[in-house]
C-alpha cells in the first residue's frame, strides 16, 4: 500500500504542475489526476509530449475518472468507445492503470433488474475496451439517502449489490473503488472485504463516520477524518486489506469542510501525516515471525 494524494477529495484546487509539486514535497507516492487536462494537451500535440512532465516525476498515478459517457444513449456511448485511442496512449505513457466510475443510485428509465443488466453489459464493454492497455475499471457507489432523493427507480447504493455487480461483469480488469464511508453506510464491514481478492480493490478512499449513525439521514457532510468519529476501526481495516493482498493507493477523503480555514500546505501536510500514522500502526501491530531454529 502507498499513500496517494487526491486533491479534489480534500478540496485542493491548483494547476496540475503545482499539485504534483505539493505531492512530492509532502512525500506522497501517488497522485490522483484530472485526466481531461492531459487529454486536451495530447490531442493538441501527442501523448508522449503531453505526459512528459508527469511521466518524469517519481510519483504513481493513483487513478482518474473514466472519460466515457457510459450511461448515455447507445450512439454516444459507442462514439466514446471508438475514440479511446488517445486516452489509452496517455494511460500507457503515464503507466496509469486504473480509472473509476460512480454508479447512480436511481434511474428514471429502468427498474432495478433491467438497470442491473444494463450496467453489466455497458461496463463489460468498457472493460474490454480498456484491456488492451492493461487499464482497470473501479466501481464506486453512493450510499447517502440524499443521493436518492430525486425519485425514480432505486438502484445500487449498498456494498453487497456493488460486489454482486462486480462479479456479474466477469472481467479480470474490473474492481472496486473502496470508499470506507460509503462502504459502512451501505451495510459493509471489514469482514465483507475478505470476500474479495486484493487485486479486486483498486483504490481505498478513507473517511470515518460517527460511531452511532442513522443510514437514512447521514449525509456526505459527515465524512470525518480517520479515527475522528470512531465508526470505523482503521487499523483493523488496513490490516485486513494487507491480509488479502491489496497493494494500491490509500487516499484521505473526508468532507473538505473539516479543513475549513486552513491553508493548502497545512491541509496536505495533515493528510500526509494521517496516512503515515495509519500505515505505521499496521506495521507496528503486525506480529514478527519467530526466527527458525
Amino acid at each position: 500500500m502507498y499513500k496517494c494524494l487526491s486533491p479534489s477529495a480534500i478540496g485542493i484546487l491548483a494547476r496540475q504542475s503545482e499539485l504534483l509539486e505539493i505531492a512530492l514535497t509532502h512525500k506522497f507516492q501517488g497522485l490522483e489526476i484530472d485526466l481531461n487536462e492531459v487529454l486536451k494537451r495530447a490531442q493538441a500535440t501527442n501523448a508522449k509530449q503531453a505526459c512528459r512532465y508527469l511521466a518524469s516525476a517519481q510519483v504513481r498515478i493513483g487513478g482518474f475518472d473514466l472519460p466515457v459517457r457510459w450511461q448515455g444513449a447507445e450512439a454516444e456511448f459507442q462514439a466514446d468507445l471508438s475514440q479511446l485511442g488517445t486516452f489509452l496512449e496517455v494511460c500507457t505513457a503515464l503507466n496509469a492503470d486504473r480509472c473509476f466510475i460512480t454508479i447512480r443510485p436511481t434511474c428514471d428509465q429502468r427498474p432495478f433488474h433491467e438497470n442491473f443488466q444494463f450496467h453489466v453489459d455497458r461496463l463489460g464493454q468498457v472493460a474490454d475496451a480498456l484491456a488492451p492497455a492493461n487499464v482497470k475499471l473501479g466501481l464506486n457507489f453512493l450510499a447517502a439517502a440524499a443521493d436518492r432523493a430525486d425519485g425514480g427507480f432505486e438502484f445500487i447504493h449498498q456494498a453487497d449489490p456493488t460486489v454482486l455487480l462486480l462479479n456479474s461483469i466477469q472481467r479480470d480488469n474490473v474492481g472496486l473503488l473502496l470508499d470506507t464511508w460509503r462502504w459502512f453506510v451501505g451495510g459493509g464491514d471489514v469482514e465483507k472485504l475478505r470476500s474479495l481478492r486484493g487485486d479486486q480493490i483498486l483504490s481505498v478512499h478513507l473517511a470515518d463516520l460517527p460511531a452511532s449513525f442513522d443510514a437514512a439521514t447521514i449525509g456526505e457532510d459527515q465524512r470525518l477524518l480517520p479515527a475522528e468519529g470512531g465508526g470505523i476501526d482503521f487499523s483493523g481495516l488496513i490490516s485486513t486489506l494487507e491480509d488479502i493482498g491489496f497493494d494500491g493507493a490509500l487516499v484521505l477523503a473526508p468532507s473538505p469542510a473539516v479543513f475549513k480555514g486552513q491553508k493548502r500546505e497545512a491541509i496536505v501536510s495533515q493528510a500526509s501525516t494521517l496516512l503515515d500514522t495509519l500505515l505505521g500502526k499496521v506495521t507496528a501491530e503486525k506480529p514478527v515471525a519467530a526466527a527458525s531454529e
